[in-house]
């Protein structure tokens, strides 16, 4: 990734805490991650260790975790460029950001992920999320919009899932939804960590 991407996204994060780019990742690289799609995913679920549950009425998704530390080849470039992005942020506002976790995650048409913030009560060591949105076509009939909230609950963007995007932001600042989706949507959504985890 070009380093032209991360001063962009710090320079986002800088002035509003989160960014979205388009044209992130090409069209040719999008392809050739479409078979780790069509892998056995497990059902998302809400809560916290022991109190993890399925719920669709609150989330639709589904989920394929990945060991950051053995990533598929395919992902080596998203790996590898949140490494970079880390060290970047690290730099600009001494997040104290240290290893990261992440899943491919599916949205089959009519699912959805009400307004939630991405930090627990009990453990605030999510300290920067990030979403590649890896679907080939996508239109703003498909739906399937990312919603950020401020905290008083007022709407600050809707973002079109658009092949190929990258969205960033504070976890603990916004909280956020995801729309019904009309047909599948593809993502590798995950979380940089102000704690060891490895």
């Amino acid at each position: 990734m070009e380093k032209w991407k991360t001063d962009k996204i710090i320079q986002d994060i800088e002035l509003k805490g989160w960014s979205y780019q388009q044209d992130f990742v090409d069209r040719h690289t999008l392809e050739s991650l479409s078979d780790l799609f069509y892998q056995e995913f497990s059902p998302a679920r809400v809560g916290k260790n022991q109190l993890l549950q399925r719920e669709e009425s609150i989330r639709g998704d589904w989920v394929y975790w990945i060991d950051p530390l053995d990533p598929p080849s395919s992902l080596k470039f998203a790996t590898d460029f949140l490494n970079h992005l880390k060290e970047g942020l690290n730099q600009a506002f001494f997040f104290g950001l240290r290893d990261f976790e992440c899943h491919l995650a599916k949205y089959p048409p009519g699912t959805f992920y009400k307004k939630h913030l991405d930090r627990f009560e009990q453990d605030s060591s999510r300290g920067f999320t990030f979403i590649f949105y890896l679907h080939s076509d996508w239109t703003e009939a498909d739906g399937g919009e990312l919603v950020l909230y401020d905290k008083d609950g007022r709407i600050l963007e809707t973002i079109i899932p658009r092949p190929g995007s990258f969205m960033c932001f504070l976890p603990g600042e916004f909280p956020h939804e995801v729309k019904i989706s009309h047909k599948e949507r593809w993502s590798l959504t995950g979380w940089i960590h102000t704690k060891n985890l490895y």
